[in-house]
């Protein structure tokens, strides 16, 4: 349906907002592997037999860990200029451990958390002056596994592998000028209730009184 723009002219006025303009919104998969020695609550492991063990991961903090730098990438058949960004991670793993105790009955344990810190360089466009920020996107995608553990003593090691997949927007305040229209409030809605009237109960002309 076309737009009628002088009808759109008297309806709306030019009005300037302040909002985040978006610069660039991309996805990237943070994924590692390694050793990590979990502690545990003094004497909650003693007498325990582990028969499963499980980890649970949250991102905590991402930040840019050093300088932007300028670099230039081919993107379809256009050459343009976007900046490499280092963004530095931390990461907390929990261990769950379930096992029986000396007296056969079933426990679980949760560990103390563990923090991880990694930095990955992601290309992006983010020109001078804009906020990079980075979030875990909260879905079955990401992942925490563990491998191959051993105990020793209140302590646990095991070999942890995590996926954690991050959604990453660069902004900057900009105003602009649209065409827009102030919102008022609606009027209140008083509601009152009215005596009840009389009503005859509907009639059938077709039928009677007859022509």
């Amino acid at each position: 349906m076309p737009i009628n723009l002088e009808q759109f002219a008297q309806q709306f006025d030019p009005e300037c907002i302040q909002v985040c303009k978006v610069y660039d919104w991309t996805t990237h998969v943070v994924q590692l592997a390694q050793d990590i020695t979990f502690t545990f609550p003094s004497g909650s492991l003693d007498g325990v037999t582990v028969s499963q063990v499980s980890c649970s991961v949250t991102l905590l903090e991402c930040g840019e860990d050093a300088p932007r730098r300028d670099i230039e990438c081919t993107v379809g058949n256009q050459i343009v200029t976007l900046q490499a960004v280092t963004l530095s991670k931390t990461i907390q793993v929990v261990l769950e451990v379930t096992g029986t105790n000396a007296t056969g009955a079933q426990v679980t344990v949760v560990s103390n958390p563990a923090l991880i810190t990694t930095s990955e360089e992601v290309i992006l466009c983010a020109p001078e002056g804009t906020t990079v920020c980075c979030n875990a996107v909260q879905n079955t995608f990401n992942s925490c596994r563990v491998g191959a553990f051993t105990q020793s003593g209140n302590s646990i090691t095991a070999n942890i592998s995590i996926r954690i997949c991050q959604s990453i927007v660069v902004t900057f305040e900009v105003i602009l000028e649209v065409a827009a229209r102030f919102c008022q409030p609606r009027p209140e809605i008083i509601c009152e209730e009215e005596c009840p009237v009389d009503v005859f109960p509907p009639q059938c002309p077709a039928v009677f009184p007859a022509m």
